[in-house]
């Protein structure tokens, strides 16, 4: 049997002694008290046995996320108490990560220009950390935006996750270099609020359903607007975005654009989602998996050197005391009244 105690065990012991130090009257009484201060002592110790079977997560999953990281994304209207889009974003894609648990992770961003920020990955919290970072374009250096400056980066990583992956010379399956795209589903999550102030007109992405297997659309922002704080090149604080209007000074709105969004979704064969809450995205992440042919998130048990943590038997124990300690003091407290 193996332990991690979470408490050092000679400071558990010391709590343990107090406890039981402290002598409830009544020799049924004194004796819960005793198997109560054991329980604690025993679930601090999270003990595991051995096991041969071990839990495997078959997950042959391939998420690119595409995200919009132009100043519009900072509009302050996402949700009841109006934060922030991307805000919003970084909680949604956190989320994404945890339900396609076991799956490869790339991400693309795109403001004036677009690039592939982080290859394909096992490693969720590398891209997180990177989406943690984006806080749109300076002040100085924004420009008019547009939706198809994603477009060829987008092909790029989905064309080379293809076929680019393979290398004979290394015989480790586990390793990035070795897994081709290919084998693999290949899950698209386009995320922007759709906006196009170049003046260009959107292309067709209809290319990118050719490279998929399934995906979604998420479209954040409200018809209504959200004004934008933005960062500035001679001072790193955030400033309300305003402009002059004939010689009055606005502040600048952005609203979604709703119609973008669904025409690359319909070009990309996959559902358009506006996402106005958390909520939200479990119907997107739900469809997207139902898309996918079964066994793709199936566990299942194999052989392998591994460990059962039993220490929750011992805490349904201490549980099922706790209850009884509540009534028997309830209903004495209520006989002395």
């Amino acid at each position: 049997m193996n332990i991690s105690p979470v408490l050092p065990i000679p400071v558990m012991l010391i709590l343990m002694i107090g406890m039981i130090a402290l002598k409830r009257k009544g020799a049924w009484n004194f004796t819960r008290q005793i198997i109560i201060a054991v329980l604690l002592f025993a679930i601090n110790l999270r003990p595991a046995i051995p096991t041969n079977n071990i839990t495997y997560v078959k997950n042959d999953v391939d998420v690119l996320f595409v995200v919009d990281n132009t100043i519009s994304m900072l509009a302050e209207d996402y949700g009841s108490d109006d934060s922030r889009r991307m805000d919003a974003v970084r909680e949604d894609i956190e989320q994404i990560t945890e339900d396609f648990a076991g799956a490869r992770f790339a991400l693309v961003t795109f403001d004036d220009s677009c690039n592939l920020i982080i290859p394909y990955t096992f490693e969720p919290a590398i891209v997180l950390g990177a989406v943690g970072g984006l806080e749109g374009r300076l002040r100085e250096y924004a420009a008019g935006t547009t939706l198809n400056i994603a477009y060829d980066t987008t092909c790029d990583v989905l064309e080379n996750n293809l076929g680019l992956y393979d290398d004979e010379d290394d015989d480790d399956e586990d390793d990035d270099d070795t897994i081709s795209g290919a084998n693999r589903v290949q899950v698209v999550f386009f995320i922007s609020d759709g906006e196009i102030t170049s003046g260009d007109r959107l292309r067709s992405f209809e290319r990118i359903s050719e490279l998929i297997d399934t995906g979604a659309v998420l479209g954040y922002g409200t018809s209504q607007g959200g004004q934008m704080y933005v960062r500035s090149f001679d001072n790193d604080e955030y400033q309300l975005l305003q402009y002059y209007d004939n010689n009055s000074l606005v502040t600048a709105m952005s609203k979604i654009d709703e119609d973008n969004l669904q025409a690359v979704a319909a070009d990309m064969g996959v559902n358009y989602y506006h996402m106005q809450n958390h909520s939200d995205l479990s119907a997107a992440v739900t469809d997207v998996k139902n898309s996918i042919d079964t066994g793709s998130f199936e566990k299942s048990n194999r052989e392998g050197i591994g460990t059962l943590e039993i220490y929750f038997i011992f805490a349904g124990i201490l549980g099922a005391f706790l209850i009884y300690d509540m009534i028997y003091y309830r209903r004495k407290l209520g006989q002395e009244r």
